[in-house]
């Protein structure tokens, strides 16, 4: 039992250490080059089980600003700007759309949450322009905050404070405060977990 147990241990090891080497040659061609790396992050989010939250973690932890132990970045997610940076012991499930955030430790982020750098993605001043030529402001991150859950296909474009909860299905336009509960389109307060 002792050698079967051994057996098992180094497989595993030469396994991760596989994951991490092959995540080092590929974060090689999504670095430096924004298109590459959406492109690059659109064609690991195919990748399912294990192996692909490995993979995906190995390759981020080699682009991205930060990225913390203990991420699980599921099958179907996509991080659209090589700026986020993820905290440690972070759930991403399926299907999300990560577009310019920092996310804090002990986040909790439900299947098909889309995280938008803000309210204001295309300029739309002009009448005489159609408002795809009008181009973008410059992108700013949101921030989800320390312990905070976003619940399944929410749509957050602001900030969510530490420990709040943003409930399923919430369009988040406005700043999320700390212990805050937001639901709804546009997201409403419905109480304080700390009162």
């Amino acid at each position: 039992m002792v050698r079967y147990n051994s057996m098992v241990s180094l497989i595993a090891k030469v396994y991760n250490n596989s994951i991490e080497r092959a995540g080092g040659a590929i974060a090689a061609i999504g670095k430096g080059d924004a298109n590459r790396f959406h492109y690059l992050s659109e064609a690991l989010s195919r990748i399912p089980f294990a192996i692909g939250w490995k993979l995906r973690r190995a390759v981020y932890a080699r682009i991205l600003p930060r990225i913390g132990a203990d991420v699980v970045l599921h099958h179907g997610s996509v991080i659209d700007d090589a700026r986020t940076s993820i905290g440690n012991d972070v759930w991403i499930s399926v299907n999300c759309y990560l577009d310019y955030a920092v996310i804090e430790d002990h986040v909790l982020i439900g299947q098909h949450v889309v995280l938008l750098a803000g309210r204001n993605h295309h300029n739309i001043d002009r009448l005489d322009i159609p408002i795809k030529q009008q181009g973008n402001p410059p992108k700013e991150p949101i921030t989800i905050g320390h312990g905070a859950w976003i619940g399944a296909n929410a749509t957050v474009m602001a900030s969510v404070g530490h420990d709040a909860i943003v409930g399923a299905g919430s369009v988040v336009t406005k700043d999320v405060p700390p212990f805050a509960i937001v639901a709804g389109n546009p997201a409403r307060l419905i109480r304080m977990r700390n009162e």
